[in-house]
Order: C-alpha cells, then structure tokens, then sequence
C-alpha cells in the first residue's frame, strides 16, 4: 500500500493532538513536553499508548507496530519512529 508523504511537521503536529485528546490532557499540544515520559509525567498507561499508536496509524496511514508501544513512551520517540517507518526504516523491528 502507498500513502501519500506525510511531513514531519504534519507527523510532529498530529501526534501531539492526538496525545493530547486520547491521555485526555489538560495543555494544549504545543505545551507537550516533548522529551517528558508520557507513563511517568502525563499518567498514561499502556492501552492509553496503545490507543495513541492506533489513531497515529489511522490518521497519519503509517503503521507503527503495536507492541513498540512501550519503547515509545515520549512524544520524540514516537515521533522519530513514525518518521523512519514513512522513510522506509521498517516497522517490524
């Protein structure tokens, strides 16, 4: 399947919103710690990841394996792997 290339401010800006919406947070997305671990600082647990990666891969139409979910507990990390998987670094790791 081909999708249409997603930039990496439309990656960046997705995700936040939809950390934001799912972990139910009370900042706006671009007030998001990037760095900040999402279990430890915003109280997210591993379904709410788990909710985070299915929206990622519905709206960005790039498929970031669920089981990554617990290595990718910042919102660089998350962001990084979904850049490398569009840029072809495999999903499946």
């Amino acid at each position: 399947m081909t999708t249409a290339f997603v930039s990496d401010e439309t990656i960046r800006e997705t995700t936040l919103d939809i950390i934001v919406d799912e972990l139910e947070l009370d900042v706006e997305a671009d007030e998001v710690d990037g760095a900040a671990d999402l279990i430890e600082f915003y109280g997210a647990d591993s379904l709410g990841l788990i909710q985070v990666l299915a929206r990622v891969n519905k709206q960005l139409g790039i498929r970031v394996p669920r089981e990554q979910a617990v290595d990718l507990r910042t919102v660089e990390l998350l962001v990084q792997r979904v850049i490398d998987i569009r840029d072809g670094k495999g999903g499946d790791q």
